[in-house]
């Protein structure tokens, strides 16, 4: 799986310049600096049920849908391709740790800046959609864990151009952060991401 995504972020980021090069003769009105916000929900996924410590079988079961929030700023080049920064701040993950019937409870909260390629087509009537392709840092933090690792983004979505507010943008999209979290007890494969509401101002 995670030679998958690396081998589609390899083959997308490398296309972005050339793509970029290939369509300069693009309105102005496509090209640009930009700034925006989102809001959505929390979306978190663990190939974790049960696992192995001290010679224990811990259960393991969890709860998301908290709020997500987003800061996004990036360059749109022309119709088709955009380099894009986002900070997300995921809402708390809920878990639950069962071990002979003993439980224990915690949540994990999970951080994320990354850097990705925007890519899709913007229609004469204003729609765009889009897909994003990317890598980043992300950072979480519960009771028992604190990590900082690498991630691949990966998102696709619509976006809207209002015509009667130049440079407005209104999109939704689902947006997700693929990373490995290291214990001494074992590597586990797990992503965190948002469906959310946005708006951006290209300059």
């Amino acid at each position: 799986m995670k030679k998958l995504l690396l081998a589609t972020l390899v083959c997308s980021l490398s296309s972005t310049y050339a793509v970029a090069s290939e369509n300069t003769t693009n309105s102005n009105k496509y090209q640009g600096f930009y700034v925006g916000a989102g809001v959505g929900t929390t979306d978190f996924h663990d190939d974790r049920e049960s696992f192995l410590k001290n010679n224990h079988t811990v259960g393991y079961s969890n709860d998301s849908g908290a709020e997500s929030y987003k800061i996004i700023a990036g360059y749109q080049f022309n119709r088709i391709v955009s380099l894009e920064a986002q900070y997300t701040t995921y809402g708390d993950v809920k878990y639950t740790l069962e071990t002979n019937g003993i439980k224990a409870t915690g949540k994990t909260k999970h951080e994320s800046f990354s850097l990705a390629a925007n890519l899709g087509y913007t229609f004469d009537n204003g729609l765009r959609p889009f897909a994003t392709v990317g890598f980043g840092q992300i950072s979480l933090k519960d009771s028992m864990i604190k990590d900082d690792g690498g991630l691949i983004r990966l998102g696709a979505g619509l976006e809207y151009q209002v015509k009667q507010v130049p440079g407005l943008g209104i999109r939704a999209a689902y947006e997700a952060d693929f990373y490995t979290l290291e214990t001494a007890v074992k590597d586990f494969d797990q992503s965190v991401g948002s469906w959310y509401l946005g708006t951006t101002y290209k300059f």
